[in-house]
């Protein structure tokens, strides 16, 4: 019995994985952008908890998000657009996953910038 409750507890975890951005950190517009991310979970993910900020700022704007209805098996994914940024400005990203087991740990936050802002990106911790 032991055995069993160790087995199932490696090999089917209940919270999903912290998500993974796949979106490039150099934007190609102005003042938009397209958050595209990605997260793995034995049980299917009912919602994304997506924040945002420009560099430097200490608030967050926060965005719920559902999950792609094509998700494949252990894998979710999301996307959000965002628009009305600011030119060639750096912001940073931060996501959790939430299925029936409760809520994901924050993922890493993703650096990223409108067309022109590339080479201001700073790397806030």
């Amino acid at each position: 019995q032991k055995f069993k409750i160790i087995l199932k507890l490696f090999l089917f975890p209940g919270k999903a994985s912290p998500a993974q951005f796949k979106s490039s950190p150099k934007g190609t517009e102005e003042s938009s952008y397209l958050l595209e991310w990605s997260t793995m979970s034995y049980t299917p993910i009912t919602e994304f908890h997506l924040e945002t900020r420009q560099a430097g700022s200490s608030a967050w704007r926060a965005y719920s998000v559902s999950p792609h209805a094509d998700q494949e098996l252990y894998h979710s994914a999301g996307k959000l657009y965002l628009t009305k940024l600011e030119l060639a400005t750096a912001y940073q990203a931060r996501i959790k996953s939430h299925n029936k087991e409760g809520m994901s740990r924050w993922s890493h936050v993703f650096n990223f910038a409108t067309r022109g802002g590339g080479e201001h990106l700073v790397y806030w911790f």
